[in-house]
């Protein structure tokens, strides 16, 4: 058998402290055990005299500097011309004139592989008809302030009609587009959170056409891009040097 144990006394039990004139016990009443948790943590405010507040107002000031020098305004160079990517919420520019019809050279694979801007002033060869695709670019923007041509082609097996649609959703609402391969059209949803109109910078139709193409805008009908696509097997006429006058 263990040994028996006896129970601990109750540490805040009530000990006789006196007695009365009746010779009767009278007890003291059990006292409140103080813990750590009750005191009191001095306060230390920051100090706004002396050494240590001017090294704290000389940190403040260089934290403010260095934010307003990272905030310097930003200039896009390249404006690129394309439909819009599915992740992007964007809007188009409600001025019809910032929506223009084009005729452009698309040439998918080779040593010209890009997209060519057409002179439209220049009458370019009939055998180019081929390789020419006419298309409408709208100024337009995407959430993060990053300018773009939205490209709808306008031939017979584009989807037009969905393209057209989008569009004139995105003059009013930020947008986002995606294919649908069932319709074979595109579908939009509005964004849920976008409510502030998007801010456009102060360049000309003219200006963003040329940070779109650059060097891809073609405005000789001797062009080499042009050559090689008509006589590809001629290389008299894919280095010929610029016609006088053109």
């Amino acid at each position: 058998m263990y040994p028996e144990v006896k129970a601990a006394e109750p540490i805040n039990e009530a000990l006789p402290a006196a007695t009365n004139s009746n010779g009767k016990a009278t007890y003291a009443q059990p006292q409140a055990r103080t813990t750590a948790s009750s005191s009191t943590t001095p306060l230390n405010p920051a100090p706004t005299t002396g050494l240590a507040a001017k090294l704290r107002k000389k940190r403040a000031a260089a934290q403010d500097n260095k934010d307003k020098q990272g905030r310097g305004e930003r200039h896009q160079t390249v404006v690129p011309v394309r439909t819009p990517d599915r992740q992007w919420w964007f809007r188009c520019h409600r001025d019809p004139a910032m929506s223009v019809p084009v005729d452009l050279l698309i040439i998918r694979s080779g040593p010209d592989e890009g997209t060519y801007f057409l002179d439209p002033e220049v009458e370019f060869p009939d055998q180019l008809d081929q390789y020419i695709v006419p298309a409408l670019l709208t100024r337009s923007i995407t959430h993060d302030g990053v300018e773009f041509f939205f490209l709808a082609k306008q031939s017979d097996k584009s989807p037009k009609q969905s393209t057209r649609r989008c569009v004139n959703e995105a003059r009013n609402s930020w947008i986002q587009m995606k294919w649908n391969p069932t319709t074979k059209a595109y579908d939009f949803t509005y964004a849920r959170q976008l409510r502030r109109e998007p801010e456009w910078s102060d360049k000309s139709i003219d200006e963003l056409l040329e940070m779109a193409f650059g060097d891809n805008y073609i405005t000789r009908v001797d062009h080499e891009v042009v050559n090689r696509l008509i006589y590809p097997d001629d290389d008299d006429f894919a280095t010929a040097e610029p016609t006088e006058g053109n």
